[in-house]
């Protein structure tokens, strides 16, 4: 289930995952499908070294984390305000 902490998690990592892509494409002149590998090769080492710093290791939650933050760094799916806001519409009492 996306939570709140793991819609966070996501955004987070993200927003580390995009200029750390984008310095190694400018050091290594690499663009195109190539440029998506490297953010996925980042994506899953970021994801990997959050979910090894806490045990026990949860293997689901870390195919998530891989999932959204390749998805939120590449601007394919945005998990941003829009998101957010559905989950917390849930919450809030009626009007």
């Amino acid at each position: 289930m996306i939570t709140t902490q793991l819609l966070t998690e996501i955004l987070t990592l993200a927003s580390i995952v995009f200029p750390i892509t984008q310095a190694v494409k400018k050091w290594l002149k690499i663009d195109g499908y190539r440029a998506v590998i490297v953010s996925g090769v980042v994506s899953i080492l970021l994801c990997l070294w959050r979910i090894l710093s806490v045990q026990p290791y949860d293997w689901p939650r870390f195919i998530i984390l891989v999932l959204g933050v390749f998805l939120e760094a590449n601007g394919i799916y945005h998990f941003g305000s829009r998101a957010v806001g559905k989950v917390f519409a849930d919450k809030l009492p009626a009007k």
